[in-house]
């Protein structure tokens, strides 16, 4: 498929690429400016997200503390990119025949500005859970550099094909978010939340654990019948990105079944809230 972005400038590209080359992401001098931009729109939704808040939840946003506003407004951030990135996703899974062709090295240059949307925001977040780190502690940050570096290897090019099938993770996280929301706005325990926690969870399951599995026994069987292809380094490497995410979504939707049993006995904490923090959300 085409690109979905405007290249960047020639002159833009002969700067970028000895450096991509030298790091052996070639894929990536075509794309650079996508990934910028993408980290840039995310920042400006930030710097945004205090003003909109104050329009739309004057009450809620304006009781937070200094703290709060900022996880607020990483939320909304979250929301944003949750939506666009499944959408991108979607279209690429289904309609981007050039990377059916080879699903290890085929390269597509519209699959690879989506790869490059995900790791600007990637690279988004690892910004500001560095420059937070004392709020939030050095576990997300962690977390949002291992998910720039794993997707950046797709620009060697590398498994292209099987990036969006894992972006749709993604898909639970609009309801994750609404979670956050609702309970920052004293609707813990509501009607809506209900509803929005039987969706959550039932996303979740669906795209974490059962998807997740599915999607992931069929990467590895396709890498490990290509190691020629494949260096050991970097199948390795992926198979414990891969499996340490799957185990953490198993642990997290035990956690949250644990929570919504134990609220069914009379606790007032919401399931979610109880859980603790899901895939680089800190749900407090």
């Amino acid at each position: 498929m085409k690109p979905f972005f405007p290249p960047p400038p020639s002159e833009w590209r002969v700067l970028v690429e000895p450096y991509v080359r030298a790091i052996n992401l070639p894929a990536l001098a075509a794309h650079f400016h996508v990934l910028l931009g993408s980290a840039l729109f995310y920042q400006t939704i930030f710097l945004l997200s205090p003003f909109i808040s104050k329009i739309f939840a004057a009450r809620s946003y304006g009781k937070l503390k200094t703290r709060g506003k900022i996880n607020w407004n990483i939320h909304v951030v979250s929301q944003v990119q949750c939506i666009i990135i499944c959408i991108f996703a979607a279209i690429t899974l289904i309609y981007d025949d050039d990377l059916k062709k080879d699903k290890l090295t085929a390269y597509s240059p519209f699959g690879a500005d989506v790869y490059a949307m995900a790791c600007g925001y990637f690279l988004w977040d690892s910004y500001v859970s560095i420059r937070y780190i004392n709020l939030f502690g050095p576990g997300f940050a962690v977390h949002g550099l291992a998910s720039l570096f794993v997707f950046l290897f797709s620009f060697r090019p590398f498994a292209m094909y099987y990036g969006p099938a894992f972006l749709f993770f993604e898909l639970s996280t609009p309801f994750l978010n609404i979670h956050y929301f609702l309970d920052k706005c004293d609707m813990t325990g509501s009607f809506a939340q209900m509803i929005n926690g039987v969706m959550l969870m039932t996303t979740f399951f669906s795209v974490r654990i059962v998807w997740g599995w599915y999607a992931a026994y069929q990467y590895f069987a396709d890498i490990f019948s290509r190691m020629d292809v494949v260096p050991g380094w970097l199948a390795y490497t992926y198979l414990a990105a891969n499996a340490s995410l799957n185990f953490l979504n198993v642990y997290w939707f035990s956690k949250m079944i644990d929570a919504l049993r134990r609220r069914s006995k009379g606790e007032k904490k919401a399931p979610v809230q109880e859980a603790g923090n899901v895939e680089g959300h800190k749900m407090e």
